[in-house]
């Protein structure tokens, strides 16, 4: 009985540092929501009307490479939310082909903040997406997900 109180007490403490990294005074918010995007310029810009976190985002492609799978992109990104807030990010996209669909990737996105401003100064963090391009058409249906803390 006493080991189990001892572990009952140290799995309570563990819980209320909360997860690992994260320091008690840390404050996060979750991000979440999907994007309708689409792209212009010849593939090098892009639009999107989000739900969830964001509201909008517009992003810019920075470098591309050719990989064995698909394509390689350095992205950035600005992502507004409702309430005036912004965040600037960093990306690396990661875009494969999928078999008997010319032109059609599955995408995976991963975003670090770079610089936010408005309600979100001082936050920082990454989160991902997940979703399918189709550069015949320029659109993209996209999920993404995570945390940002200040």
């Amino acid at each position: 009985m006493k080991k189990s109180m001892y572990a009952l007490a140290i799995s309570a403490s563990l819980l209320a540092l909360g997860a690992p990294g994260a320091s008690a005074t840390e404050n996060c918010i979750p991000i979440g929501g999907m994007v309708a995007g689409q792209f212009y310029d010849g593939g090098k810009q892009v639009i999107g009307a989000m739900a969830g976190t964001w509201a909008a985002t517009h992003g810019t492609v920075v470098s591309e490479k050719k990989t064995a799978t698909g394509i390689l992109l350095g992205m950035e990104h600005a992502f507004s939310t409702s309430r005036g807030g912004v965040v600037r990010t960093r990306d690396k996209v990661v875009l494969t082909t999928v078999p008997g669909k010319k032109g059609v990737y599955a995408l995976d996105i991963t975003y670090t903040v770079a610089e936010a401003f408005g309600h979100l100064k001082g936050y920082t963090g990454s989160f991902n997406s997940f979703g399918r391009i189709n550069l015949n058409t320029g659109e993209a249906v996209v999920r993404y997900a995570g945390q940002l803390c200040k």
